[in-house]
């Protein structure tokens, strides 16, 4: 039996050695050229996520703790 990395995805077809390169690539430079056009958006989406993951991961310092 064939086991696939994503084993809850519909296995997809069998591809000669020229097509799954030419898949690829194909899916490379797509992958290039939507994160060029859209670095914009993705850098403010990690940007923001990061932002609110500090702000929850650290809590407030206690009023009573003298700061040195």
């Amino acid at each position: 039996m064939i086991s696939y990395p994503c084993n809850d995805q519909t296995p997809l077809p069998p591809l000669s050695d020229e097509a799954a390169v030419t898949v690829l690539e194909f899916l490379q430079r797509f992958t290039e050229c939507f994160e060029s056009q859209y670095y914009g958006e993705i850098h403010r989406y990690y940007a923001e996520r990061s932002q609110a993951h500090r702000k929850a991961a650290d809590p407030p310092p206690i009023a009573d703790d003298p700061l040195f």
